[in-house]
């Protein structure tokens, strides 16, 4: 490994019921070729045996906290960040997994881009039969630094991929907890508000879908969705994507069958 900065980085984890997944996805952390300081497990109130799991690894950079009950991914990746003892957090979820040269990556991307106080990277989804890489990076669309009207249009910035400042997650008051999903989304959208957000054009997280993921409920899905064009209303019109957002909405709605209630749902928060 070059010689870089020698920024320190908490990993925040939350976790419900993976406890089949979470040794896996915190080896990877752990095998990093740029050390991470230490890594935040919150336990949201899970029913399993994650507790025994997350202990039984050896390495006392790992902490473990439990919640009492359950605040969703979005209110324990708030919580882990809020016991972080560095100046840098990164993302991973308890059932993805970093590559080894991950870290490294984007911590050499911050080193030579000194106004970068967030950097991503690609993370390829597993389906049971087909591979699916997020953000298409051969779509023509802008990636990084002047991208509002490209971010606004669709989400690019998973969770597991972002690496930034803990004062700038402070500064943007954390992650949105009454989305029930596209957190992630609403983050980048508010970081672009304060600054360059940088990306690394490279595959460097692995996320297999699971049966039970939240990707497959729809209903919280485009819930968030009418929320989120609620709350960037005036950036949608200003960059004269509101009519496309809300075309992609509703053919995506129609796609599900669910084109009737969606249209309920999307006027009542455009309208409010």
């Amino acid at each position: 490994m070059k010689e870089i900065s020698n920024i320190k980085i908490s990993v925040v984890i939350p976790s419900y019921n993976r406890a089949h997944t979470i040794t896996k996805t915190i080896q990877s952390a752990l095998s990093q070729t740029y050390p991470v300081s230490e890594i935040i497990v919150v336990d949201d109130g899970s029913s399993d045996n994650t507790e025994q799991v997350v202990k039984a690894i050896d390495d006392d950079r790992i902490r473990y906290f439990r919640l009492d009950k359950n605040r969703g991914a979005s209110g324990a990746r708030n919580h882990g960040v809020a016991q972080a003892r560095y100046e840098m957090i990164a993302f991973l979820d308890s059932d993805d997994t970093w590559r080894p040269d991950k870290l490294e990556k984007q911590i050499t991307y911050l080193d030579s881009h000194k106004q970068c106080r967030i950097v991503y990277c690609a993370l390829v989804r597993h389906y049971p039969s087909w591979d699916q890489i997020i953000p298409d990076m051969e779509s023509g669309r802008k990636l990084e630094g002047d991208m509002m009207s490209d971010l606004l249009y669709d989400n690019t910035v998973s969770t597991p991929t972002i690496v930034m400042q803990k004062d700038l997650f402070d500064e943007i008051g954390g992650f949105d907890e009454s989305l029930r999903r596209l957190q992630d989304w609403d983050l980048a959208i508010k970081c672009y508000k304060l600054g360059f957000i940088g990306f690394v054009p490279e595959v460097l997280v692995d996320a297999p879908l699971l049966d039970d993921a939240l990707t497959s409920n729809m209903d919280a899905y485009f819930e968030s969705r009418c929320k989120m064009m609620q709350k960037y209303r005036q950036d949608y019109l200003t960059t004269g994507t509101f009519n496309i957002a809300v075309t992609n909405i509703l053919e995506l709605a129609q796609k599900f069958n669910m084109l009737e209630s969606v249209q309920t749902m999307l006027l009542q928060c455009i309208s409010s």
